[in-house]
C-alpha cells in the first residue's frame, strides 16, 4: 500500500458495492471495488479514461440516450 496523495472519486453503486479511485505517492492510480485493488500508471489510468468515456459515448448514441 502506498501513501495516498488525493482521492479522486468515492460512490456506492446501488447494488451496495463501494468504489473509489485514488492517487498514490510514486504516480501510481488505484481503482477499489470493495476488496479488489486495480493499479495503473498515471498513463495508463488516462488511455482507461479515454475508452470508457468512448464505450459511454457509444452506448449513448446506440441507445439514444443523448
Amino acid at each position: 500500500m502506498g501513501i495516498v496523495k488525493e482521492v479522486l472519486s468515492e460512490f456506492d453503486l446501488s447494488d451496495g458495492s463501494t468504489y473509489y479511485i485514488e492517487h498514490n505517492e510514486g504516480e501510481v492510480i488505484h481503482i477499489h471495488i470493495d476488496s479488489l485493488r486495480i493499479g495503473l500508471s498515471v498513463e495508463e489510468f488516462l488511455e482507461f479514461s479515454k475508452v470508457v468515456d468512448e464505450g459511454y459515448s457509444q452506448l449513448c448514441e446506440d441507445k439514444d440516450l443523448e
